[in-house]
């Protein structure tokens, strides 16, 4: 990826971050070249659930993103937003946990700017794990949470 293309990617991961889904669809899509790219298939998993409803091919595209880079955050944030949008909160918050728990890679300058970009996307997580809501614990744990008492 040169240095044209990777600016391209990301501004478009930038507008993907910030909600327009679908200008980052046409945009990943036009990019043919890049989807070799862990980071952009993963973001085109992401756009093409929230855009097409495709979820098999959106959760397919963000496993072989994490099988490539299992280090990179953006990987689990995009499957775990696919997963809420399939409303599997369970698949969904184990992705974003996943997320959270793997460390920048790498060492010297490199590591340096893939650290502020784990942060990011690690405050991504965060944003999107207190969207879904923190259920305190229940007050009585002997009953199933779909009892009355335990709502």
């Amino acid at each position: 990826m040169d240095v044209n293309q990777s600016a391209a990617v990301r501004k478009t991961i930038a507008v993907i971050d910030w909600g327009d889904t679908l200008h980052g669809l046409m945009t990943l899509e036009g990019e043919r070249t890049l989807h070799e790219v862990p980071v952009v298939r993963s973001y085109l998993g992401y756009c093409v659930a929230k855009e097409r409803r495709q979820y098999r091919q959106a959760i397919a595209l963000c496993e072989s993103a994490i099988k490539a880079e299992p280090h990179n955050a953006a990987h689990y944030l995009n499957l775990g937003r696919t997963y809420l949008l399939t409303r599997q909160k369970a698949k969904a918050l184990e992705a974003f946990r996943k997320g959270l728990s793997k460390d920048a890679a790498a060492g010297g300058f490199e590591a340096a700017k893939s650290a502020e970009l784990q942060a990011k996307q690690q405050a991504l997580i965060l944003a999107e794990l207190r969207r879904m809501g923190i259920r305190k614990r229940a007050p009585f744990p002997s009953l199933p949470r779909s009892h009355p008492v335990n709502r």
